[in-house]
């Protein structure tokens, strides 16, 4: 380990910052928003509808989180890639 350069460990952990910290930010931003505006399920028609589909209604996707998430970051990330990364 003594011979890998500061700057392959600085693009290794960029690289799990640009996944993981979007969507936990994301996830963060979207459980106080439903904390004060909560998903309502669309009315259904049908007299019986089922745990999953009720489950399904009420969740927000991966990708929603983590495009909502990757907005706010973003600028942050630009830094991160322009004064550390750059130079590689």
């Amino acid at each position: 380990m003594s011979r890998v350069s500061p700057e392959t460990w600085y693009a290794l952990g960029f690289f799990f910052l640009l996944i993981l910290g979007p969507f936990t930010i994301g996830w963060g931003i979207m459980k106080a928003y439903r904390c004060y505006f909560p998903k309502t399920p669309p009315t259904e028609v049908e007299s019986s509808v089922s745990v999953v589909s009720q489950l399904s209604a009420q969740r927000d996707g991966f990708f929603k989180l983590y495009l909502l998430g990757l907005v706010i970051c973003s600028p942050g990330f630009y830094y991160i890639y322009t004064e550390y990364l750059a130079h590689i």
